[in-house]
């Protein structure tokens, strides 16, 4: 029996993560795509009949990269709309210009829309719903792992919160933060590391330094704002053998995250009290620690997103020849 072949994807995505060190760990995301088909990258401005003259290459997929934040992601390309190929785009701030968003996934006649989130997804692009295929953050196991480090850290707490010098979030768009740092702040132990910026290029605690801070830590709090993402951090923690304490949202517990099981469900009224009961609690808290653990390496690496990736393009695929 002949081997399978290999779907060929043209992937429109710039490199940021190679600049922009924040954000390396999405692009990896992107690049375990090789490991399940033929991927082709392209970079720049342009049109896309003259992009697949150039790299020589007739792709079964094209994937446009998110278009957020002023091409910080992703090239501008024209003609979308004309080719006789499948695309896709990928969406991560689904707050961003939804108006623009909105004429994009039109006058491209996108396809499949690929986005981090479920629910948030939904709720602004309702009537996008039979496009779109949920494709959540994930890790990069050789970096977000246990690094076997001294855990000194009782109490940690990373990213923006309202008056972060960096880009200065509202007061209230991550209120479960602002309580962690308002009722904590103080607490013997309790260590808090602002966020680096996203447009940093420096290595202080981004990729493997941060995840080295993550695996120093016994407790580790996040939530997903008001406009309650799954972000990256949901993952990161857990996958670095760290104990999650945090405010769920349904994306999170559909992806199978349990109360007391891999990770620890809080508020604003008991975050304080069982951030109390963990840190006192070895024997539960390295339980919950170890499940979470596993949990993200078994379910949540760029390997299985990968995989679903792939999976959704090749049913989708499937379809239409079924179809036509």
């Amino acid at each position: 029996m002949a081997p399978k072949l290999k779907l060929k994807i043209l992937i429109l995505i710039k490199n940021f993560g190679k600049v922009f060190l924040k954000h390396k760990m999405k692009y990896k995301m992107i690049k375990a795509l090789e490991q399940f088909a033929e991927v082709y990258y392209w970079d720049q401005n342009g049109n896309i009949f003259d992009i697949i003259k150039k790299i020589g290459v007739t792709p079964d997929f094209i994937l446009h990269y998110d278009l957020a934040w002023g091409g910080f992601f992703a090239p501008t390309i024209t003609g979308l709309a004309e080719i006789n190929i499948p695309k896709g785009c990928y969406v991560i701030d689904v707050h961003w210009k939804k108006n623009t968003r909105v004429q994009y996934f039109i006058n491209n006649k996108i396809d499949l829309i690929f986005s981090v989130t479920k629910n948030p997804f939904l709720k602004e692009y309702s009537t996008f719903s039979e496009k779109l295929r949920w494709v959540p953050f994930s890790i990069d196991p050789d970096t977000f792992k246990d690094w076997n480090l001294e855990k000194n850290i009782k109490f940690l707490l990373m990213g923006l919160v309202h008056y972060d010098k960096v880009s200065h979030p509202p007061k209230g768009r991550y209120k479960f933060r602002e309580e962690v740092l308002k009722q904590l702040g103080q607490a013997e132990g309790f260590k808090f590391n602002k966020h680096p910026g996203h447009r940093t290029r420096s290595a202080h605690m981004v990729n493997e330094n941060f995840a080295q801070e993550l695996n120093r830590s016994e407790i580790f709090f996040t939530c997903g704002g008001i406009v309650q993402y799954p972000v990256n951090k949901f993952f990161e923690a857990p996958g670095c053998r760290t104990l999650l304490l945090a405010e769920p949202n349904p994306d999170i517990l559909e992806l199978g995250f349990k109360d007391g099981e891999n990770f620890v469900a809080c508020d604003t009224d008991n975050l304080y009290k069982k951030a109390m009961y963990y840190s006192k609690n070895k024997k539960e808290r390295n339980r919950i620690t170890d499940n979470g653990y596993a949990f993200m390496h078994k379910y949540h690496t760029n390997e299985a997103r990968a995989k679903q990736f792939i999976c959704f393009i090749e049913e989708y695929l499937k379809e239409k020849e079924s179809i036509e």
